[in-house]
Parts: structure tokens; sequence; C-alpha cells
């Protein structure tokens, strides 16, 4: 078992709209969903569709890929400076940062334990799946459990504030990303495609079981009297495999009996159109998929009827996502990392470099204009200038790839 909560049987209603309510509580812990497993349910559908889960790490990849850093304070001293790298330590950043983005996508919320020193110094800062936290109507404690369909071993934990932090030593740091008509529990914008969602991953199973256990004949042979013995029975048989594959194509076979009523009937069976009905379903999951994550189907490599697909085709809907999905995204990992690095007093922050899957190699990004306005000029100024770049920008340049 790869999971401690194991994946559970979907039923029927719409996965999109899970049930919230402050009136539907359990020891004064409001549910998230008629069964509080809809967190659960989202990290299934993770794993259940192929492409929201391609979606889900591929934003994520765009926005860690290029890695980030700790930038100290222009008033930071050597001490500070020393407080701050040991930060990257202490948070686990290298390994907490993917984590906490990839919850940010699925769940629109991400959680830390913070462990405080009786002086209030941040000792350690452990990280918590989204899946595993619930809380009461106003916020004012938390619920912990590794696996809630079991409902064992909660614990509780108070939010962070520095009105708790006077009385406690471990905290729960809380960032939850709310939306529209929800005070309680944040509902992520793609679960609007959750459906599809579902049947993407489903659609394997059937396509699996269709061909796997399906019947395929091409003819069917209906016999008005049973053999009358097992040598007549054999020879009917041998006789039918006479005429199979591609090398008997064009073979007569002849069939004699004993009147009308004992030579088989042929009948054709139809084939089967289900084949048509799955690419279909399976235009419209990919369709409604990419709509609620805001990305171009193009940019998961799937290609949309009547559109080529060309490289300023692919740099276009890249940049569309980079600024309504990319850019927010890094600013939210970097508000949740800075606050941390507040609470621990350091005096530093952290910047997310700069990094685009897509670039000006893979693309149809156009040098035509630089190239012009080199050419434009003396050939001494080009000269200086082309001597000030690198060989590599030189060869994108001129539109050549580096030899291996």
């Amino acid at each position: 078992m790869t999971f401690s909560t194991p994946f559970g049987q979907i039923g029927n209603g719409n996965l999109s709209l899970p049930y919230v309510a402050s009136n539907l509580t359990q020891n004064q812990m409001v549910l998230f969903g008629q069964d509080n497993l809809y967190p659960q349910l989202l990290v299934q559908m993770f794993y259940t569709s192929p492409l929201h889960n391609a979606i889900c790490n591929f934003k994520t990849n765009s926005v860690l890929g290029g890695g980030f850093e700790l930038v100290k304070d222009s008033t930071a001293t050597t001490s500070d400076d020393v407080n701050l790298r040991a930060m990257r330590g202490i948070m686990r950043l290298d390994d907490n940062l993917d984590r906490m983005l990839l919850d940010l996508i699925i769940h629109a919320r991400c959680y830390f334990i913070l462990h405080f020193s009786k002086d209030k110094n941040l000792l350690r800062v452990e990280y918590i799946g989204a899946e595993k936290v619930r809380t009461n109507e106003d916020k004012s404690v938390y619920y912990l459990n590794n696996d809630w369909s079991m409902r064992l071993a909660t614990r509780t934990i108070k939010p962070y504030t520095r009105e708790n932090l006077r009385s406690e030593t471990k905290l729960l740091f809380c960032y939850e990303n709310m939306c529209a008509g929800q005070d309680i529990y944040p509902i992520p914008n793609y679960t609007t495609a959750l459906n599809w969602a579902f049947l993407d991953g489903e659609m394997s199973v059937l396509q699996k079981e269709y061909i796997v256990n399906g019947i395929f004949p091409s003819f069917m042979m209906s016999f008005p009297q049973p053999f009358k013995s097992d040598e007549e029975k054999t020879k009917m048989k041998q006789t039918i495999e006479s005429g199979r594959g591609a090398r008997n194509g064009g073979k007569i076979i002849t069939f004699v009996g004993r009147g009308v009523d004992s030579i088989p009937k042929i009948d054709t069976i139809p084939v089967s159109q289900l084949d048509n009905a799955f690419q279909n379903t399976t235009e419209s999951i990919d369709s409604k998929i990419c709509q609620a994550h805001t990305i171009d189907p193009i940019l998961m490599g799937i290609r949309v009827s009547g559109k080529l697909g060309s490289g300023s085709d692919i740099k276009q809907a890249y940049t569309i996502y980079e600024k309504n999905v990319v850019m927010p995204l890094r600013r939210e990992v970097e508000m949740v990392v800075n606050s941390l690095l507040n609470i621990a007093r350091v005096k530093g922050k952290l910047v997310v470099k700069d990094y685009q899957i897509i670039n000006e190699e893979i693309v149809d990004g156009s040098n035509k204009e630089m190239i012009k306005s080199l050419n434009s000029m003396s050939p001494l100024v080009a000269t200086k200038i082309l001597d000030a770049m690198s060989e590599d920008e030189v060869i994108g340049l001129v539109g050549l790839k580096r030899s291996l």
C-alpha cells in the first residue's frame, strides 16, 4: 500500500460541489464534504486523471523549475546571514517547497507545524499535508489526522498567533487561499472539471475492460440442427478454420449438407462504434480539464482540431499561462515562506528564480529584428556587440544549434 488512506469508491453526485456547512460538525470540527473525505477525493483525482496529474506537475515545474534563493536584507549582519542560511535546513525548503506548492495547487491551502523553544525561538518546521487538516467554525482549533477514513488518533493544535505563542510551544502555520462563498475551507478553481477528471481515469478502465473482455467476431454461424457425431463437428471446424487469415483471402468455402436445414446460416456481426464514443469523450475531457486549469491544451501536447500548433502559437499560449497561473503561484510561494522567515525573526527573504519552460530556442521567437538592427549599424559597432555576446548567444542569434 502506497497511501495511508486507501482510495475509495466514487459514487454518484457532483464531485465539483462538496457539502461544507458550519452546522455539519463532529465534536465541533466542521466536516469537509458529507463524509469529511473531500480532500482525500482531491488527492485521489490527482492520481486518477492522467491529464489533471500532468497539469499539476507542469505547474509545479513551471513555478519552481529554476530553483530559489534566500536573499539577505541590506541591513543584515554576518550573524543574520548565518541565521538565514540555517533556515534553509530548519524549514527543509529543498524538500518542502515542492510539496507545499503541490498542496496549493491541489487544495488551495498549506500547513506547517512550528516547534518553538521555551524562549520562543523557532527550532523546527514540519510540513503536514493539507488533506490531513480540518478545523472548527471560527478556526480557533485545527484537527490533524493521518487517516480520516478511520477517524482514529485525531490531534488538536492551535493556529499560529502571537497570543497563542505565549502559552504554546507547538503551533500550526496556516495559509488558506479562500474563495468566493467559502469561509471555512477553500475549494480550488479546477474542481469545476472534477467530474471530467473522474471520467478521465474511468476511461482507461473502460477501454481496458472493453479490449480484454470484449468479443470481436466478424461473422456468426447458426446451425439449425446439432451435429450428429464428433467427426462431423471436427470436419465443420476444419472447414471454417481453413478460410481464416490473410493468406486465404479470396478462397471459396463450400458447405455441403443433406438439406437446407443442415447448411449453416452466416450473418455479419455489426462492428461496435464505441471507438468513436471514446474519441469524442476524450476530446471533451481534455478540453474541460484544461479550461478549468486555465491552460491551453497545446502546452500539454494536445493538438486541437483545426489548429496546426505552430511555435508562435505555443509561445503565445505559454505567455498567457505564465501571466495568469505561474506568476500568481510564485507570489504565493514567496509570501508563505517569507511569512515563516518573519516568524523566525530572520532578516531576509526567499526569491523564486524566473524560469521559462518554453524559451526562444524551442519556439519561433524571432531574432530577425535584432539581426536587422545589427545590419543597420556600422561594422565596428556591430562587431563590438557580437564580441560582448557569449558563443551560445551568437549561435542562437543566427538560428543554429550547437553540435554535440
